[in-house]
């Protein structure tokens, strides 16, 4: 369970290149509510809630995302 989870990370940043890449930093708003529903849903889920390491990697990857879309996420607003 842990390696796919693990995997769903991976996907998540071949997901946001896919979607925004090629947009050059000019997002709309229905890009930035996407992007940052994408992102909720992986906060949220129960896999990386009830297990520290796997919080951890979410968290590096979220950083990661948020230093190569810093126009299009907002990380701080995640409940």
């Amino acid at each position: 369970m842990k390696e796919n989870t693990i995997k769903n990370l991976d996907w998540l940043i071949e997901e946001f290149n896919f979607l925004f890449k090629v947009k050059n930093q000019k997002y709309c708003q229905y890009d930035k509510t996407l992007a940052n529903q994408i992102i909720s849903c992986f906060s949220k889920s129960p896999d990386f809630i009830n297990d520290e390491k796997l919080n951890e990697m979410l968290t590096y990857t979220l950083k990661n995302l948020e230093d190569l879309y810093p126009m299009l996420l907002n990380l701080h607003n995640l409940s």
